[in-house]
């Protein structure tokens, strides 16, 4: 059947770009409806492209003088790529941090106060509505740095994901093939398809060589669509090519394409969950409760505290130390508790890594995979390109019955194999060569084709001018698959058809029956012949040379005749059935060196726990060669073997088979198959496993596999496409720096988890206990979010950025049962937050008992000492000698009373000298105020009078002015509590960077340059809010030395973090 193709006569004059004969609504209709009768009566295929200013064999001419030629087209008909979703901006992005309900409880108390604290007198009159202004502020401020870490994080993915979206295509341009990025296509550009290539624009085909399509992504329908010029010419971008190869002509690109008519009606979808992040937020629902828990019984307790002390005088109190103040407490006890920033560091970290990760040549497609590696505890790795240079290069080989210890020049080569050579090398072959501007020549597509090119050149004889010369001879073309091992094309020679085919050297000897002589002769193949090819082949292997065998086959007259007239028209559809009887010309040892960082690479993964397996599809000989090299069969126990044997094995003794698996590293002559039973072995026997794939046929063994692995340069797209991550050099080395990474993610999201549980559970702690024990609340609801904004949203960005160190690869995989919190961790959360905790006692309970500048005024002591000058002011009495003045007492009268009778001081004194009710009143004074200041209102015993009315007055004042001398009081000492808070905070961050009992703390503290940010900010804001904003946070300045001691109290917190690591390190180990 020959070629389907068009000639040179077919095509007619090129238009200018502006004169374009058809326009984007007529182009579009025409592709979208896929009217062949409007597609013929434009002419065809070629027709359309001559209307589009295109010749199919030359493609289109951007070097022309027309600077404007490309992007008229792009202006005319679109530009390949679709309309990105319009980003978040930073006001929608703080807009939904401020949604969560905790967060809108938090504003309402907040709003509730502020309303109370402005609306109310003597609320107004304290300037108790700053509180509430406060807490706003602080809201908007950890709402804005939440947004800001968000807008950052989208601003990251969205430049990860023009990388993700850029493909480099094969296209036809000058009459040169050249690759060029899929975003400069146009309209009338000629692209060519190959197997595994994904189509990224609508396209008519006009040349196809057994093309089929997996419209799945479009259809839905799971059977791939085998296409043809006459009837379904067809092909839409979002598809890929999964069989055979063509060209095609472009139609429409963009969001004029059928996928981006799709893309268009479908929202853009967020990132899924990652597993870590699931596991993270498990955790952070159960602190969330345990904090719910906390508040509620902080509130009650304050709350049961506040009744007691005001009785009957709750409307006076409700804001200020009052419920809605203890409301406002209990809230932001929820919102320190909840960790937040637990999904958050994973986030951050997740998208610090992929960008790092892309600097080291690997671009992340699928999140979790960063996770999933850092737990891989095997790598099946491909050996071309991977552990390999991929630079191949002829070096030996057999030449027409000669055996060649190097490649032979062409004036010794038998008459007529030159030309044989040539044909079946450039024609039967889809790469080609590209001159870089370093000078280096470059390959597109098969390594070993490109090298078989390379050596044609060095024979002089320049392919693309012979493929030019002989393309239209082509009658079928059928390229290397993992499978076949073996590449096929047919080409008309005018008298007979001649297949070439060329592959696997011992695959392909097997259909040989003769074989070429010195003398360009052809001789039947003996078995002498044959066991001589095969000591041949096996030779060059077991130095590690790839071996490719080059043969033909001629078809007669008569059988051309047949062929063309009497068999199927799919009969070339199978190779298997043509590819026989084979002439075989040469064998030839292909060369690729290993990559001298690959033997340190495999040794490195071996340090850390992971085992390095090679799949290949080349010759055992071959593979066991540089699976020494590289350093992965060492030892007399491991073996290597063959892809037949694995398959039987699998079939017939599984069980032998499996406990060969800890043993087995290197599979050769594997097909995709046995790769994808390989890796399903591997996950039963509980290995986290990641694979290297290129080829199409990978794509099983990618996705089945823990982490797929695609490679960047020779990878197929449909193999990228089922990857979650692409390795852009090829290079082991950078498989390595994706374990690294991935061990890096979850190394810092456990000194994130760490840090911050130690701060939740010593905040929570001391707050209860403040609450209950019937004292101060330690820390109010300002410096509660302040503690928040640093613990979740800097720490997050502080420990979750850290880079990664070597020493990641000398611990053992974070294999699927490892648990989030390691015994060390437990060790440092509870030591680290009971050392916090204890400090925070001793600020509470000991240094206002002990140290005179933190002495809190007690009531008896305040009264006698404050009584006269407060009752004064209060009832606007002079004071003097104490008398009753027969209803009309002094201030001293009144002072006396409270002070000495029990109303409400020192009942013992009530019958005594010193209480005046006693002297002035009744000589047993009674227990009820009433009765005992009302002494002289015998007429209405037990009935109210003005002086009682007075001494009320008195006592709330003076209990009002009592509680405003201890708020004053407590500020010097919860200033240095919450200072000291802070400080323990930032040497805990420092000490959170290890979480395996190591005592370097600073180590690489100079590579982490935002973790120093983050920690000068932290410090530099605690000492804005220390000097100069106590008036919201409710603190004083503190003297130098109050200073040094917050610092102490967190150096202490380090060594006291050593001394137990010291101590305890067997104990928890």
């Amino acid at each position: 059947m020959p070629k389907q193709n068009h000639s040179d006569e077919e095509t007619g004059h090129i238009p200018r770009p502006e004169a374009f004969g058809i326009d984007q609504a007529a182009l579009s209709t025409l592709n979208s409806e896929k009217d062949m009768p409007g597609l013929e009566k434009l002419g065809g295929v070629l027709g359309l492209a001559n209307i589009l200013g295109c010749d199919t064999n030359v493609g289109l001419n951007p070097s022309s003088s027309d600077s404007g030629y490309l992007t008229s087209r792009q202006e005319y008909y679109g530009v390949n790529r679709l309309p990105e979703a319009k980003p978040a901006s930073f006001w929608m992005l703080m807009h939904e941090n401020l949604q969560d309900p905790i967060i809108l409880l938090l504003i309402a108390a907040a709003t509730v106060s502020t309303g109370l604290g402005a609306g109310i007198p003597e609320q107004r009159a304290k300037s108790e509505w700053i509180e509430g202004v406060a807490i706003w502020v602080a809201v908007f401020l950890v709402s804005g740095v939440g947004a800001a870490n968000d807008y950052e994080k989208d601003k990251q993915f969205r430049k990860l994901n023009v990388v993700k979206d850029s493909v480099q295509i094969k296209t036809l341009r000058d009459g040169r093939m050249t690759t060029i990025e899929n975003h400069d296509l146009v309209v009338g550009d000629v692209v060519i398809l190959d197997t595994g290539d994904k189509v990224v624009a609508d396209c008519l085909l006009f040349e196809t060589h057994g093309l089929v399509i997996d419209e799945a992504s479009l259809t839905g329908e799971s059977d791939a669509i085998k296409k043809s010029l006459d009837q379904d010419p067809w092909i839409r971008s979002g598809t890929q090519v999964t069989e055979g190869s063509g060209k095609a002509l472009i139609v429409a690109v963009g969001e004029n394409s059928e996928w981006g008519k799709t893309m268009a009606l479908m929202e853009e979808a967020g990132e899924d969950e990652t597993p870590l992040q699931a596991k993270l937020e498990v955790v952070a629902g159960a602190i969330g409760k345990v904090g719910f828990g906390v508040a509620i019984v902080c509130f009650i307790a304050l709350m049961i505290e506040w009744l007691v002390k005001n009785q009957g005088n709750y409307a006076a109190n409700v804001n200020q130390n009052g419920p809605i103040a203890f409301f406002l407490y209990g809230v932001t006890i929820i919102v320190v508790a909840v960790p937040e920033g637990l999904p958050l560091a994973v986030t951050i970290s997740l998208a610090y890594s992929m960008k790092k990760m892309l600097i080291d040549q690997n671009f992340v497609r699928v999140l979790a995979a960063c996770e999933t590696m850092g737990g891989a505890t095997a790598i099946c790795s491909d050996k071309t390109g991977t552990l390999t240079e991929n630079r191949m290069t002829v070096v030996e080989g057999w030449f027409a019955g000669e055996r060649r210890s190097s490649v032979p020049g062409v004036k010794e080569l038998p008459p007529g194999l030159l030309n044989e050579l040539t044909m079946n090398i450039a024609m039967n072959s889809k790469a080609f060569l590209t001159d870089t501007l370093s000078g280096r020549v470059g390959y597109v597509g098969s390594s070993t084709e490109c090298a078989l090119l390379l050596q044609l050149r060095s024979w002089g004889v320049e392919y693309t001018e012979f493929r030019a010369r002989h393309d239209k001879d082509v009658v079928q073309l059928h390229g290397f698959n993992s499978a076949r091992k073996m590449s096929s094309v047919v080409m008309n020679m005018g008298s007979h058809y001649r297949l070439y085919n060329k592959g696997a050297a011992e695959w392909v000897l097997k259909r040989c029956t003769h074989a070429m002589d010195p003398s360009g002769g052809v001789q039947e193949m003996t078995s002498m012949l044959a066991e001589s090819l095969t000591g041949v082949v096996a030779d060059m292997a077991r130095r590690g040379l790839r071996c490719i065998c080059l043969t033909y086959k001629d078809y007669n007259n008569q059988e051309a005749s047949r062929w063309a007239f009497e068999r199927p028209i799919d009969f070339f559809g199978d190779p298997d059935k043509t590819d026989q009887n084979l002439v075989v010309m040469a064998i030839v040892g292909i060369k690729d060196p290993v990559r001298e960082e690959v033997p340190g690479a495999v040794a490195t993964c071996k340090g850390a726990g992971i085992t390095v397996r090679m799949v290949t599809g080349d010759n055992i000989h071959t593979a066991i060669h540089i699976a020494r090299e590289c350093g992965i069969l060492t030892h007399d126990d491991q073996i290597a073997l063959e892809g037949p044997v694995f398959r039987q094995m699998y079939e017939e003794q599984l069980l032998e088979l499996q406990e060969l698996l800890p043993n087995l590293r290197v599979l050769a002559r594997s097909s995709p198959e046995d790769k994808l039973t390989l890796v399903k072995l591997l996950k039963q026997a509980g290995e986290v496993v990641a694979v290297t794939g290129d080829g199409t046929n990978d794509a099983p063994a990618l996705k089945e596999s823990d982490v797929g692995l695609a490679m960047g340069i020779a990878g197929t797209e449909v193999a990228k496409e089922a990857a979650d991550i692409i390795i852009l050099d090829d290079n082991f080395s950078s498989i390595v720096k994706t374990v690294l990474w991935g061990r890096s993610v979850f190394n810092n999201i456990r000194k994130f988890l760490q840090f911050q549980l130690t701060v939740n559970c010593a905040a929570l702690i001391i707050c209860f206990i403040g609450a209950v024990a019937g004292g101060k609340e330690p820390l109010n609801v300002l410096q509660l979010l302040w503690v928040n904004l640093i613990m979740d949203t800097m720490g997050a960005l502080a420990l979750a950025t850290e880079a990664p160190s070597m020493e990641l690869l000398d611990q053992p995989p974070n294999g699927h049962g490892v648990a989030l919190i390691s015994n060390c961790m437990w060790k440092h959360i509870v030591v680290q937050g009971l050392y916090q905790v204890t400090i925070m006692l001793i600020c509470l309970y000991v240094l206002p008992v002990r140290v005179p500048r933190y002495a809190i005024s007690s009531q008896s002591s305040y009264y006698a000492q404050n009584c006269v000058y407060n009752v004064e002011a209060n009832l606007g009495l002079q004071a003097s000698d104490g008398s009753y003045n027969n209803g009309h007492p002094d201030a001293t009268w009144f002072c006396l009373v409270m002070n000495n009778c029990g109303f409400p001081l020192h009942a013992y004194m009530a019958n005594t000298m010193y209480c005046p009710l006693h002297i002035n009143g009744t000589s047993v004074v009674p227990t009820r105020q009433v009765d005992a200041v009302c002494f002289n209102n015998a007429a209405n015993l037990g009935q109210d009078c003005s002086v009682n009315d007075q001494l009320n007055s008195a006592i709330n004042y003076m209990n009002n002015q009592l509680t405003n001398q201890q708020n004053s009081d407590w500020e010097p000492v919860l200033s240095l509590l919450f200072n000291a808070f802070i400080w323990c905070q930032v040497f805990n961050e420092i000490c959170s960077r290890r979480i395996n009992d190591e005592y370097d703390f600073f180590s690489g503290l100079h590579k982490s340059p935002i973790f120093l940010t983050v920690l000068l900010i932290t410090i530099g804001l605690q000492a804005l809010i220390i000097n100069f904003m106590g008036i919201f946070f409710t603190v004083v300045p503190l003297s130098w030395l109050e200073w040094l001691v917050c610092i102490a109290v967190g150096v202490v917190g380090k060594f006291e973090e050593v001394a137990y690591k010291c101590n305890t390190k067997l104990f928890f180990d």
